[in-house]
């Protein structure tokens, strides 16, 4: 889900961090969705090719925005849009359609086709959209209640009612303005 907060201020005054493939990479490389030296290898394939590297980024952008829209979906409790759900079935193909168990440095890993294009770092991030919105678990998709945030959250309170992000952010910031306004 941190994906899909790589918008800030999804309110009124959205702020992208992805403006090149170079921020999708450090996203990347910092949540641990690619190894050091996977985002090395695709720093120097992006380098080679600058065409290729903004596709890349286009389409990671696109990602976002459609499980943005799923999942808020979900937190509505309304049926996706069946244009999304046709979206990511598109991601889903290309992500499990010709995947293959492979054996490296030691260990089984699932390989797709896409591992090899510099919009490898979507792959498990579709793998994990997917689980997440086909489990038990996307009941506990949230969405902040500051109306200038709107981040995604998974809620893991027992009572499955955690209204922001982040409490120390967003829920302080609402404190302050009732305060304000009262």
């Amino acid at each position: 889900m941190d994906f899909t907060n790589t918008v800030g201020n999804r309110g009124d005054e959205p702020e992208e961090h992805l403006h090149t493939y170079g921020d999708l990479l450090a996203w990347a490389r910092a949540r641990g969705v690619v190894s050091r030296g996977e985002a090395s290898k695709l720093a120097r394939r992006a380098q080679d090719d600058v065409d290729a590297a903004g596709r890349a980024l286009r389409r990671a952008v696109d990602l976002r925005e459609m499980l943005y829209a799923l999942m808020s979906a979900v937190v509505d409790r309304k049926e996706p849009e069946k244009q999304l759900l046709a979206r990511l079935n598109d991601y889903v193909s290309d992500t499990f359609g010709a995947a293959h168990l492979a054996v490296e440095e030691g260990r089984l890993t699932l390989k797709t086709p896409s591992d090899d294009r510099l919009d490898a770092m979507l792959t498990p991030i579709v793998r994990s959209a997917v689980e997440l919105l086909t489990s038990d678990g996307a009941a506990r998709i949230g969405r902040c209640a500051d109306k200038g945030c709107a981040w995604l959250f998974f809620d893991t309170t027992r009572s499955g009612t955690r209204r922001w992000c982040d409490m120390k952010v967003c829920g302080n910031r609402n404190k302050v303005r009732r305060f304000r306004a009262g």
